[in-house]
């Protein structure tokens, strides 16, 4: 990736947070760097002064002032670049947030790789916001062209002070490049620690981790694991700063032998005393300013990589936001959907998982895992759909396909004859509901823990309706303030919640679009007890009815439990990526195939 392109990125993320601030802390750095070294320059005027017996007033007034501006300057520049880096760093953190939710795919979230590089970037984020240290190298590089100026004056030799200071310099900022790219491709280590160490903290965790008696367990797995990304890092640490000490052992001996010279040359007569005391004072001031041009340089590199991680993330979301798929769906469906041979795997390595190469991203070789093949089916409209099969199968993978959550690889989704790639995902999943068995447990007051199920009808009393429609009357009553309730014990006055109440409040989300195209339930009732399961599906069965009526939606259910899955017109039988069979639960019983051997498997259970 372009570097030019990524720091035109960063100077412009600035620029769009806090345009004037930006451009103030860019003259404040600047003025302080140049005028900074200046203030010497005025003292071995004055001393020149003094030895010619001349006024000493122009260098005191020089020295002064470009020291009282330097410091006025410094001291705006500090607060300034703080502001700067804060609203910079909430800028990017909010846009990280929107790109990474605004993706319409899921792609982005379900890859390993592509984990650990968004865990990077969020981690990172805070280096996004410094744009200071940008600057703070540009009033370097200023600084630095004072500093070659005033040592020029002594001698032309005396440049080379600023070459030996920058060696030691050099090997520090080497090592920290080191260093950050061993945190880099051991990111995955960090992520295991912290997915542990969340697993140890959450509540809905602790019952079992208690019953199993896992903390310890889990700690050293936790800290093997923060240990092994952190070893390679000390030992690069411990060898570049024996380095860095050797470095700055070679300049202490260069500059020493600078200042004998430059004092045998003023008792030549070739160089002044002013000469003699600007080198004795601008030895810390070339040490000084190697060391901020290598550590700038260093902490730039390391911040031009955190960027090309955030354009990069910029540029997928661009790539895949699917703005050509701009068709409307139709406000009922007649034919319905059909797969017409729908191949799917799940991404692995190409094109939009390769890191740049700058950023020295490890990525994985393995192939992409195949779900489904070659799969041609018809959900007619105003039809209640099953899929059944083992785990594994595809079920889940022909649902993420209805929502628009991936694409196919080959193959079509049609709506009515239209391909879903042309409909736009919005507005597709605007009129598509879902409940799931993976369901999000929202901490928001229980009328907006229901309520964004549709956020075009948040009412109380819609609110109402969908509560009874999900079976969920029973856990509002409950509530001390009923849907006004703050639910999440960790909230002050919160309340929590068991799973079965969790779910029947997603159930609840999923009644409050009136007039959806598709009914995904995938394995929605999995915390309920039997009597609650048949209720709920009882009333998804009226309400499929009712759609098909109204807007010919298409009803899919996927179910382990055939006394769920027998309500269905249709059954689909998915096994290793395929459709094995299909029809009625009385015709699949009389066909005698795997669906009627499942069956007959899970009646005698209950008998």
């Amino acid at each position: 990736m372009n570097v030019l392109r990524i720091m035109a990125l960063w100077v412009s993320t600035a620029a769009r947070a806090t345009p004037l601030l930006t451009v103030v802390m860019m003259i404040t750095t600047v003025c302080s760097a140049v005028l900074s070294p200046l203030s010497v320059y005025g003292v071995k005027m004055t001393v020149d002064a003094v030895a010619q017996h001349h006024s000493v007033w122009p260098g005191i007034a020089f020295g002064g002032g470009a020291l009282l501006v330097s410091a006025l300057a410094g001291s705006v520049a500090g607060p300034i670049g703080d502001t700067v880096d804060e609203r910079v760093a909430r800028y990017v953190h909010n846009d990280l947030i929107r790109l990474t939710a605004e993706v319409p795919s899921i792609a982005h979230h379900e890859h390993p790789a592509m984990a650990d590089r968004l865990s990077l970037v969020e981690r990172d984020a805070w280096e996004l916001g410094g744009i200071w240290r940008l600057l703070s190298t540009l009033g370097a590089v200023s600084g630095t062209v004072t500093v070659i100026g005033m040592l020029w004056s002594v001698s032309p030799a005396m440049i080379g002070l600023l070459a030996a200071a920058l060696v030691p310099s050099a090997i520090y900022a080497l090592g920290l490049h080191k260093r950050n790219a061993l945190w880099r491709t051991s990111e995955r280590f960090r992520r295991l620690g912290s997915k542990i160490n969340d697993a140890l903290l959450e509540p809905r965790q602790g019952v079992e981790v208690r019953c199993f008696g896992l903390s310890p367990a889990l700690l050293g797995v936790a800290d093997e694991a923060l240990q092994t990304r952190n070893r390679p890092v000390l030992a690069t640490t411990r060898r570049f700063s024996i380095y860095t000490a050797l470095g700055w052992v070679f300049f202490g001996a260069v500059y020493s032998a600078a200042v004998v010279w430059v004092f045998h040359r003023v008792r030549l007569g070739e160089n002044t005393l002013g000469d003699l005391s600007l080198l004795l004072l601008i030895g810390p001031q070339v040490s000084t300013t190697a060391s901020a041009i290598s550590s700038n340089i260093g902490e730039i590199m390391s911040s031009v990589q955190v960027f090309g991680r955030y354009q990069w993330l910029r540029d997928y979301a661009a790539a895949h936001d699917w703005a050509d798929s701009v068709a409307m769906p139709p406000d009922r469906l007649v034919e319905g959907i059909r797969f017409d041979h729908v191949d799917f795997t799940y991404p692995s390595l190409d094109a939009d998982f390769e890191e740049p190469s700058h950023t020295e991203f490890t990525a994985p070789t393995e192939p992409g895992r195949q779900s489904l093949t070659d799969i041609n089916l018809h959900l007619p409209a105003g039809r209640t759909v099953a899929f059944v099969g083992e785990n594994g199968a595809g079920k889940s993978t022909l649902v993420k396909l209805l929502a628009r959550l991936y694409d196919p690889t080959a193959g079509a989704v049609l709506v009515d004859g239209v391909p879903m790639t042309a409909l736009d995902p919005a507005a597709w999943r605007e009129r598509m509901s879902a409940g799931f068995q993976d369901f999000a447990s929202l901490e928001f007051l229980a009328i907006d823990s229901v309520g964004v199920g549709d956020v075009t009808e948040r009412d109380e009393l819609r609110v109402t309706q969908a509560v009874t429609a999900g079976q969920a009357d029973p856990v509002v009553a409950d509530l001390p303030a009923g849907l006004q309730t703050q639910l999440g014990a960790t909230f002050e006055g919160g309340v929590g919640l068991s799973g079965g109440q969790w779910q029947r409040l997603a159930l609840a989300r999923a009644f409050m679009r009136r007039r959806p195209l598709l009914m995904l339930l995938d394995e929605p009732t999995a915390a309920l007890d039997p009597e609650a399961e048949q209720a709920i599906y009882e009333q998804y069965g009226a309400v499929a009815r009712e759609l098909a009526h109204t807007t010919g939606a298409v009803t899919v259910l996927v179910s382990h439990r055939f006394s769920t899955v027998r309500m269905a017109d249709l059954i689909i039988v998915v096994a290793d990526g395929r459709i094995t069979e299909q029809g009625s639960h009385a015709e699949l019983l009389r066909a005698g195939g795997r669906y009627a051997e499942l069956f007959e498997m899970q009646a005698r259970a209950y008998r």
